[in-house]
């Protein structure tokens, strides 16, 4: 139970959706993702320089991998969602997904599985199809 406002050296100020951060030769994008992967507060990390986006839980992966991978991130992160059935499967998934993949992410920086070098944003793609397919069955 710690409380940010109580450790900061100064008040933190919540970033606005979108809103750029220079880090010097970095430049941090805030992007908001209410519902995707699953809490209503998710969000994400874009690098603007690097083309890398922190992705949060998206694309997570069970078991121990290399710390960066050029191969499927899809297929894993599809297992994952069927073990875990993590996702809020919210009817804006799909789209807030391909928002991301409009940024054409050169590297995905996953939380939960081997990093991703390569086309961002047809893997993102194909996961907003995964989860549109999902809802579809769903409803």
């Amino acid at each position: 139970m710690v409380s940010l406002n109580d450790m900061a050296d100064r008040p933190p100020r919540p970033l606005a959706d979108g809103e750029v951060l220079e880090l010097g030769a970095r430049r941090v994008r805030h992007i908001d993702t209410p519902h995707v992967p699953h809490a209503w507060e998710a969000r994400v990390v874009y690098e603007e320089t690097t083309g890398t986006l922190f992705s949060g839980d998206l694309f997570s992966a069970l078991g121990d991998g290399p710390a960066v991978t050029e191969g499927d991130i899809l297929e894993p992160a599809i297992q994952a969602e069927i073990v875990f059935q993590s996702s809020s499967l919210a009817p804006s998934m799909p789209a807030t997904i391909d928002r991301l993949a409009d940024l054409e992410p050169r590297t995905i920086a996953l939380m939960h599985g081997s990093s991703f070098v390569g086309d961002g944003g047809a893997a993102l793609r194909a996961l907003a199809k995964f989860y549109a397919e999902r809802i579809s069955a769903a409803a």
